[in-house]
């Protein structure tokens, strides 16, 4: 028997990577963002060269049409994405990132980065390499 069960290492290291972005958050003063907001903002500035539809965003993350409508209200009013209305059909509006949504989009990228530089700190490439197949495997034997 082993003295430490896997599982429980896996949910105390979830809980303090958890507390560690929303300290990076505090600090990088977007406290307000919420991880699905996060991923709209990337599929947004990654998706900039076409047209991008709340239908779009409902699929992208199988989120209902309601919950996006709700998140997406919200970005509006927090000034971070704009809905525009297209030539073609007024009821349809884009969505757009602002410059505000930009730059919490580089913050987001950029906590993002030192949190994995934080996680592997003191590994070796090898090390990295060997942990990433570990949970590699942990995670297919939970599909």
């Amino acid at each position: 028997m082993r003295d430490k069960d896997i599982g429980h290492e896996i949910h105390a290291i979830s809980n303090l990577i958890g507390r560690k972005i929303e300290e990076q958050k505090r600090k990088s003063g977007i406290e307000g963002i919420t991880p699905v907001q996060s991923w709209i903002l990337r599929f947004l500035q990654e998706n900039r060269h076409r047209d991008v539809f709340q239908k779009d965003v409902e699929q992208e993350f199988s989120i209902t049409r309601s919950t996006v409508t709700g998140i997406l209200k919200l970005m509006e009013k927090n000034g971070i994405i704009r809905r525009i209305s297209v030539p073609e059909d007024a009821r349809l509006k884009k969505l757009v990132i602002t410059d505000k949504g930009e730059a919490i989009c580089q913050t987001v990228y950029h906590n993002i980065c030192e949190m994995e530089e934080l996680l592997v700190r003191g590994m070796t490439a090898k090390e990295v390499d060997t942990m990433l197949t570990l949970l590699d495997k942990v995670k297919k034997n939970l599909l």
